[in-house]
C-alpha cells in the first residue's frame, strides 16, 4: 500500500533541494563566495529548525548530519580501497 503523505513529503524535499541549490549556486560569483553561501544556508536551516523544534532537537539533527558525513566518507574509502567482490 502506497503512503501518499510520505510520497508527497519526498517530492517536496526533492523539489526544494533542487530550487534551493540552483538559487544558492547562482549567487556564487567566485571561489570565496562558496563558504559565505554555505554559511547562509546553514543559518537559515538552523533558524527554521529552531522555529519548529527545541534547541536540543535541533542540535541532535546537526549532530546526525555531521556523523553521516563521516559514515559516508568511511564507506566510500572502504569501497575504493577494499577488496572488490568477485561475482560467480
Amino acid at each position: 500500500m502506497r503512503d501518499l503523505k510520505l510520497e508527497k513529503q519526498i517530492t517536496l524535499i526533492s523539489e526544494a533541494m533542487k530550487k534551493i541549490e540552483l538559487s544558492a549556486r547562482s549567487m556564487v560569483k567566485n571561489s570565496e563566495d562558496y563558504m559565505a553561501i554555505c554559511s547562509a544556508l546553514m543559518a537559515v536551516t538552523r533558524n527554521m529548525y529552531l522555529e519548529t523544534l527545541s534547541s536540543q532537537e535541533t542540535a541532535e539533527i546537526f549532530d546526525a548530519v555531521a556523523e553521516s558525513i563521516f559514515i559516508t566518507e568511511e564507506m566510500i574509502h572502504g569501497f575504493k580501497n577494499g577488496h572488490k567482490p568477485t561475482l560467480h
